[in-house]
Formats: structure tokens, C-alpha cells, sequence
């Protein structure tokens, strides 16, 4: 991803993210707070008040859309690349900034409150994007036999550490009600799968970097 195209990104995230905080604001202060604070949804009747709320929620989800088009046709293209060139792909280590997108997760527990939706638990997912910083600073680095080992140790070993996270949450949630209520239980696993396969993608990433990193520091000293 080229780097006018990843400031770009990021500014349309930085714009939405203001957007739906001017929104909100405008929504408490000359909109009875409302599309902020819980309200039944049965009974909404459109008012031409809502629309900064409106628009700017949709401006969030189309961002997302946009955003994960973006990853999958650039992982296309890199991938290609990587089997043209047996060097790893350029990332801009900057992209690791997408990882406060997980925050967005918290906003799980206003709409839960609001209407029931638990799918904003979800971004939590993109917590692992902060290890595209690491991807980052490898950017071009070529793949050699050493190289192509530590991959797949890194891998292997953030695997182990993301299934073990994941099968002690089920155990444990499968035993039961959380707090007595079903609903509690999905949202805590949609968080906890959330959550682990973050930590798997970020360990992925930074574990290699340790690895190809210790690997030079030890040539060096010899």
C-alpha cells in the first residue's frame, strides 16, 4: 500500500472518528441527546435532527467496508508480489496506528444498551493490526531458509497462544449462564475470540521481528 494511499486511510478514519463525536455532541446539546442514549426503536419517527447522527454513523460504516476491501485487495497484490520477488511486502510501519480501531469495540457496550447489538464487540479484532508496525520494519526484507524458519516458529507460537486463550474461555463460558443471563455469555466469547485472535495476529508479526532481529544481533557479535 502506497504511502499516499495509507495517510489517506488513516485521515478517513481520523474525519469519521470526529464526525460521530460532533454528532454526539450536537445530538446532546440541540437533539434531546437523542440516537445517543437509550431509546426504543419500535416507536422512532424520523427528524430531520437525527441526520448528523445518521450520517455520520453511516460514514463509519462505509469506512469499514472501504477499509477491509482495501486490506484484501492489498494482500492480493503483496502476495504476488512476495512470490515475484521472495521479499517480503512494503508496509508503511505507520499503518500500525489501524490498531486503535479496536477501541471501537467498546461502543458494544452503548449499542448493547441501546437495541441489543453486540457486532461493534467485534472490532475488537482490530487490535491486531497494530502489528502491521512490525510488518512494517521488515518491509523488503529478503526471505531466506532462516528467515522462512522463524515464520513459521512465529506463527506456531502465537497458534498455541491464541488457542489456548480461546479454549479456556469456552470451558469456561460453556459451564453455564454468565451472571445468569445467555446474552452475557455471547457477548463475553464474541469479546474473548475477538480479543485472542488479535493477540494471534499482533504475535505473529512481533515474534518474527524479535526473531529476525536477535538473529542479526548475534551475527554482529560474532
Amino acid at each position: 500500500m502506497k504511502k499516499n494511499k495509507a495517510k489517506i486511510l488513516i485521515g478517513c478514519g481520523i474525519f469519521c472518528v470526529l464526525c460521530i463525536l460532533v454528532s454526539s455532541w450536537y445530538a446532546v446539546k440541540f437533539n434531546d441527546s437523542r440516537l445517543v442514549v437509550p431509546m426504543d426503536f419500535n416507536s422512532y419517527t424520523f427528524q430531520i435532527k437525527d441526520l448528523p447522527m445518521i450520517i455520520s454513523v453511516s460514514l463509519i460504516c462505509i469506512y469499514v467496508f472501504t477499509l477491509f476491501i482495501t486490506l484484501i485487495v492489498s494482500i492480493g497484490r503483496n502476495r504476488q508480489q512476495i512470490e515475484r520477488t521472495n521479499t517480503t511486502r512494503k508496509l508503511n510501519p505507520k499503518l500500525g496506528f489501524l490498531g486503535l480501531l479496536g477501541f471501537w469495540g467498546f461502543a458494544g457496550f452503548w449499542t448493547y444498551s441501546i437495541d441489543g447489538s453486540v457486532f461493534p464487540f467485534a472490532f475488537f479484532l482490530f487490535f491486531g493490526f497494530f502489528g502491521f508496525y512490525y510488518e512494517g520494519k521488515m518491509s523488503g526484507t529478503f526471505m531466506d531458509e532462516r528467515f522462512r524458519e522463524n515464520a513459521i516458529l512465529a506463527q506456531l507460537k502465537a497458534s498455541k497462544v491464541t488457542f489456548s486463550i480461546i479454549l479456556i474461555a469456552l470451558i469456561v463460558l460453556c459451564q453455564g449462564k454468565l451472571l445468569g443471563n445467555f446474552e452475557y455469555t455471547l457477548i463475553a466469547t464474541i469479546i474473548v475470540l475477538s480479543l485472542a485472535l488479535a493477540l494471534g495476529i499482533f504475535l505473529s508479526e512481533y515474534l518474527l521481528y524479535r526473531y529476525d532481529h536477535d538473529d542479526h544481533a548475534d551475527e554482529s557479535e560474532e
